[in-house]
């Protein structure tokens, strides 16, 4: 009896302690959204590989190359499955920078190659420049966070190094934000809103630049 407890107990303690020791026949993916599993598993070069021989950070590599895969992680499921746990980022908005085009995610990082993962629309950021990403993405978040107006209610967000920002509506308001104090000009914006509803009027046009005075233009 003792002879046939040992060896499983070496095998257990192998599998709890060393759970490198993996003949992979099969990969599970969880996490992806965008991303098809079957490209992850065909890139992590994992499959019919031993894991105590095989370089992990090779596979990581090659994964996070994926240009929308953000972060990878392994578990060991048996002796013979693995688990790719992947974390992919975030798209927040499809993006037009100067020449360029592509998509921004929440680290307000241009992803320029990805049309191929994109299965839905974004709000549209127009700018000059790289630089004015940064300020596209705290406008957003604001926008969301303050609950003034929902994702999908945002056509497009636009920034002109001389204008400032100015937001556009599916529903055909025009927001000018101009430059800075973008907090202060939601709240106004917030009130403006409010009040628009409580008029059951519908805004056109709306001017925050001055954040003493909001001037608004509503629909005849």
């Amino acid at each position: 009896m003792k002879k046939i407890l040992l060896p499983i107990l070496i095998i257990t303690f192998l599998y709890l302690y060393f759970p490198v020791f993996c003949f992979v026949k099969e990969i599970d993916i969880e996490g992806n959204n965008l991303v098809d599993k079957n490209e992850i598993i065909k890139t992590s070069e994992l499959n019919g590989k031993l894991l105590a021989a095989h370089n992990k950070h090779h596979s990581t590599n090659r994964i996070l190359n994926i240009k929308l895969i953000k972060n990878v992680e392994y578990k060991q499921t048996n002796f013979r499955k693995i688990k790719i746990i992947i974390k992919e980022k975030k798209i927040l908005m499809q993006a037009k920078i100067g020449n360029l085009s592509g998509y921004i995610d929440e680290d307000s990082a241009l992803l320029s190659g990805v049309e191929e993962y994109v299965n839905e629309s974004y709000p549209i950021f127009s700018s000059e420049s790289e630089d004015q990403i940064k300020d596209g993405v705290s406008l957003l978040s604001l926008l969301l966070k303050k609950n003034v107006l929902q994702y999908n209610d945002i056509s497009e967000i636009v920034f002109d190094k001389i204008l400032g920002a100015t937001i556009f509506t599916n529903q055909g308001t025009e927001i000018y934000i101009g430059k800075g104090k973008f907090e202060k000009k939601i709240n106004n914006l917030v009130l403006i809103l409010k009040d628009g509803k409580r008029k059951q009027m519908k805004e056109s046009y709306i001017d925050l630049s001055n954040i003493n005075k909001g001037v608004v233009n509503y629909n005849l």
